[in-house]
């Protein structure tokens, strides 16, 4: 199927509106699962749009390229000023590697030996200088240079890199965020971070082994230990009862308190969009 077919209706839609009419911040979130978009009105402190799209999991680089490419021109939100633009990668090609043992000669080589030879791709670092770490990782070149031309003053960033601090970086956490057939899972351990990884699924069954196989290998008792979960799961789904069945308890992320948010937005389940407004909070 042609991914422009794929992309012409979104997830979900929460236009909202600007009350005081002024630009607004634009967040973007973007990968091989999809993209969203978020707007952030500064004098209100309010979140006032979401707009998510799902890529299918069979789409190539090159489809996904040019779906978020129509995106960016067709979408009506996308068409006007924003007084800032931040991107987040979401890409899965990432690495985090201590300051000590990064040589920026060597990063094409990391990736490599991690995930096979990268056609195309553009590949970046980012310090982290709280953790004294880098984000070493990958993305198509085609899709950077769509959202480079449309918005080319942005701000960007691996979610690696903006993630590490989710829920305050000395507390002990297990953390999933699901897109339609992939989750985002990071660990903390006594205050140490252990792994921010993306894995692929197709069963209830593939996301325990990957969440236990995550536990298992840093000796974390998953039955003694709570799980925080975010985007597409839900309290009713087999995802979400087969998970139960191995770990302590599952909360739901809520929205980050420190922001407002449209009436429309709190009308769906929190989780489906916190990590957006988790991640936006981090580049304002």
């Amino acid at each position: 199927m042609p991914a422009e077919n794929q992309t012409v209706n979104p997830t979900f839609n929460i236009p909202g509106s600007n009350a005081t009419a002024e630009p607004a911040h634009l967040f973007i979130n973007a990968g091989m699962q999809g993209i969203a978009f978020t707007e952030w009105e500064k004098t209100s402190n309010t979140f006032i749009s979401v707009l998510v799209y799902h890529f299918a999991k069979t789409l190539s680089k090159t489809e996904v390229a040019a779906a978020i490419a129509d995106i960016l021109n067709s979408a009506e939100v996308l068409q006007k000023n924003f007084s800032k633009t931040a991107v987040t990668w979401c890409f899965s090609e990432s690495v985090l590697v201590p300051h000590e043992y990064f040589e920026k000669g060597t990063r094409n080589e990391m990736l490599d030996l991690l995930y096979g030879a990268l056609k195309d791709s553009v590949v970046k670092d980012e310090l982290i200088l709280q953790h004294n770490l880098h984000t070493v990782y990958a993305l198509p070149a085609a899709i950077e240079n769509s959202i480079n031309k449309k918005f080319p003053y942005s701000l960007q960033s691996h979610q690696s890199s903006l993630l590490i601090n989710l829920e305050g970086n000395e507390k002990e956490l297990l953390y999933c965020h699901f897109y339609t057939d992939s989750l985002t899972v990071i660990l903390r351990k006594r205050g140490q971070l252990q792994l921010i990884q993306n894995f692929e699924f197709s069963t209830p069954e593939d996301v325990v082994y990957h969440v236990l196989n995550v536990c298992r290998a840093f000796e974390v008792d998953a039955t003694q230990t709570v799980l925080t979960v975010s985007g597409m799961i839900d309290a009713s789904s087999n995802l979400y009862n087969e998970l139960y069945k191995f770990v302590a308890a599952i909360n739901f992320y809520p929205l980050p308190a420190n922001f407002n948010y449209a009436d429309e937005i709190t009308h769906h389940p929190a989780h489906y969009f916190s990590h957006l407004f988790a991640t936006a909070a981090c580049v304002l």
